[in-house]
C-alpha cells in the first residue's frame, strides 16, 4: 500500500535517527586508496589476504581503480599500484607464486593504464591530492628501477600533476619546524620524508586516517607509546572487515549534518531533546572535529552554532572567530584554499545568531558579497568538498536566500534559472549522471528561489518518491575527502527532507 509523503518523511526519519544513535562509526563506505596504503605499511595487520583480495577485484576493465571519471580514478589506481609493487619489491618471499603472478598481472595492467592517461588538466580538487599524486608516482619510479624494469612506463605527468614534483615537496616538508596538524591526514605518503620528527604519539588514528596510523606505525620506534594508535587501527579493520574508508569514525560528521538536513525541513520537533545531546557531546570550546584526530573545523562548528540557537542552546559565533580571515572564513586555520559551502553555513549560523549578535551584521553582509562574486556566470557554484555544482548551489543559494540583499536575491535568481535549465526530462539532475542525491540538491536549489517553478518540482518529486526510503538506494560517491565517498546516512537525510518540503508545497 502507498503510504503518504508524510507518513514516509516520518518512517524514514525515525528509522534514520535511531540507526545514526545507534552507530558509533559512520556509514560510509571502504576506500580502494585508503585500503591499499593500509596494505603496503601494514603487512603484518591481520586480514592481509582479504585485503589483497578484496583490491584484486576492485579493478576496472580499464585497468584502473576507483569511481567517477578518469581524474577521480588516478589516486586510487596509483595506491593500489604502489601497494603491489611493494609487496613485489620488498615481501616477494612472502607471496605464493599464483599470488604474486596475480599481483604482476594487476600492476602491469594498471602501469599501462596510468601511463595513458592525459598529462594535462585538470586534476580534482580533492582532499591534498598535490601532495598524494606526485609523491606516489615517484614512490612507483623508484620501486620500478629495484625490479630491473627501467624500460616499464615510468610515471611523468598525469593530469597536470608531475612526479617530479616530489622533490619540492620534499624540501617543504623538510623546512617545517614540526610537521603541521593539516598534514597529518596523509601522512602515509609523507611518512619516508620525515621519519627522524616524530610526532606526538595521537590517542587514537593519526589525523583521523587509517592510512596514516599505519604510516606512523611503521616509522615510529617500537618504544614508542604506540598502543592506542595500534589499537584503533585494529578496530576499524574489524568493523570495516580488513578494509578502510579515509576517516574514521565518521559519527560526529555523519550526526551533525543529518540533524542540519532533518531540522531545515521542520522534522525534528519530536527529537529535539536528543538534537540537544549530540550537540552537546560534539562541541568543544574551540569547535566542532568532523572526526577524531582532526582539527576544530568551520563547517562542522558553524553548522553546530546554527542547530544549536535555533534549538534554545547558548552557542554562538565567537566558536567562529579563531576561522574568520575578512571577508571569509577558512574551513580549517592555516587552510589553502576558501571553501564555499563553508562560507555558505557560516553565513546561515551568522543570520541565526543576528537577534543576539546584531555586531555580526557586517560580517554577514560583507561573507554574503563574497559568495556572491563566487558564482559562475551561468548561475551555479562549485566546491572542494563535493564534485556536484547542485550540492555547493544549493548551499549557497541557502544562505543567500535568508537575504532582503537585491544582490544576494538576483544571485539566487539566476541560480534557479541554472537549476531548471540543467533538470533532465525525467526530473532528475546530475553531474555525471542522475543521482536522487543531486536531484535532491537541484530542488533545493528551486525551493530556495521562492518562486512558482511548479513543473519542475513535481518532476523532481516523482523522480525521487520511489528513491527516498532509508537503505532502499546505493547512492553514487560524489563527496571529497582523498577520493569520492558516499555518507550514506546524509544523503538519505537530505532524501527525507526534500521530499518532505516538496509535499509541503500543497498543504494548506
Amino acid at each position: 500500500m502507498l503510504r503518504s509523503p508524510d507518513e514516509l518523511a516520518a518512517r524514514t526519519m525515525s528509522h534514520l535517527m535511531n540507526g545514526v544513535a545507534q552507530d558509533d562509526w559512520g556509514r560510509i563506505s571502504p576506500s580502494v586508496y585508503e585500503t591499499a596504503r593500509v596494505h603496503q605499511w601494514a603487512p603484518h595487520l591481520p586480514d592481509d589476504a582479504v585485503r589483497a583480495d578484496w583490491l584484486l577485484s576492485r579493478q576496472g576493465p580499464d585497468g584502473l581503480w576507483g569511481e567517477g571519471p578518469l581524474p577521480y580514478r588516478t589516486l586510487p589506481s596509483l595506491s593500489v599500484v604502489a601497494a603491489f609493487l611493494d609487496r613485489l619489491v620488498h615481501h616477494r618471499d612472502t607471496l605464493t607464486p599464483d599470488t604474486a603472478l596475480r599481483l604482476t598481472r594487476a600492476v602491469d595492467r594498471g602501469l599501462a593504464a596510468l601511463a595513458a592517461l592525459p598529462g594535462d588538466g585538470p586534476h580534482p580538487d580533492t582532499a591534498a591530492i598535490e601532495l598524494l599524486v606526485p609523491l606516489l608516482m615517484a614512490s612507483i619510479n623508484r620501486m620500478l628501477g629495484t625490479t630491473g624494469r627501467p624500460t616499464g612506463p615510468r610515471l611523468g605527468v598525469i593530469h597536470g600533476l608531475r612526479a617530479d614534483a616530489a622533490g619540492h615537496i620534499a624540501r617543504r616538508i623538510a623546512d617545517m619546524p614540526s610537521l603541521r596538524t593539516k598534514f597529518h591526514h596523509c601522512f602515509e605518503v609523507l611518512a619516508p620524508l620525515c621519519p627522524p620528527r616524530l610526532l606526538p604519539a595521537p590517542s587514537g588514528l593519526l589525523g583521523g586516517s587509517p592510512a596514516a596510523t599505519a604510516a606512523w606505525l611503521a616509522t615510529t620506534p617500537a618504544d614508542a607509546d604506540r598502543d592506542a594508535a595500534a589499537e584503533a587501527l585494529r578496530a576499524v579493520s574489524r568493523h570495516y572487515r580488513g578494509r578502510f574508508p579515509e576517516t574514521a569514525p565518521l559519527a560526529a560528521f555523519e550526526r551533525l549534518w543529518v540533524l542540519a538536513a532533518l531540522h531545515h525541513a521542520g522534522l525534528l520537533t519530536g527529537a529535539r531533546d536528543v538534537a540537544r545531546k549530540w550537540l552537546a557531546a560534539l562541541v568543544e570550546p574551540c569547535g566542532v572535529r568532523g572526526a577524531p584526530g582532526l582539527d576544530p573545523d568551520a563547517d562542522d562548528t558553524a553548522i553546530a552554532v546554527h542547530l544549536a540557537v535555533e534549538l534554545g542552546g547558548h552557542h554562538g559565533p565567537d566558536l567562529l572567530a579563531p576561522f574568520h580571515t575578512g571577508d571569509n572564513y577558512s574551513c580549517y586555520v592555516d587552510e589553502d584554499t576558501a571553501s564555499v559551502t563553508t562560507n555558505a553555513h557560516v553565513l546561515i549560523a551568522l543570520t541565526t545568531c543576528l537577534p543576539r549578535h546584531p555586531e555580526q551584521a557586517d560580517n554577514a553582509t560583507r561573507l554574503a558579497r563574497w559568495l556572491v562574486e563566487r558564482q559562475h556566470p551561468e548561475g551555479w557554484w562549485t566546491d572542494k568538498w563535493h564534485a556536484s555544482p547542485l550540492y555547493a548551489t544549493s548551499r549557497v543559494t541557502r544562505a543567500l536566500a535568508r537575504s532582503a540583499d537585491p544582490v544576494a536575491v538576483a544571485a539566487v535568481r539566476r541560480a534557479a534559472a541554472w537549476a531548471t535549465s540543467a533538470q533532465q526530462p525525467d526530473g532528475s539532475w546530475g553531474v555525471w549522471g542522475p543521482t536522487a542525491e543531486e536531484t535532491a540538491y537541484g530542488a533545493q536549489i528551486l525551493l530556495n528561489a521562492r518562486q512558482p517553478r511548479a513543473e519542475a518540482l513535481d518532476r523532481a518529486n516523482s523522480y525521487l518518491l520511489d528513491r527516498t526510503g532509508d537503505g532502499a538506494h546505493d547512492h553514487p560517491p560524489r563527496w571529497h575527502d582523498k577520493t569520492l565517498y558516499a555518507p550514506a546516512a546524509v544523503i538519505v537525510a537530505e532524501l527525507t527532507a526534500t521530499a518532505h518540503l516538496l509535499a509541503a508545497r500543497h498543504r494548506g
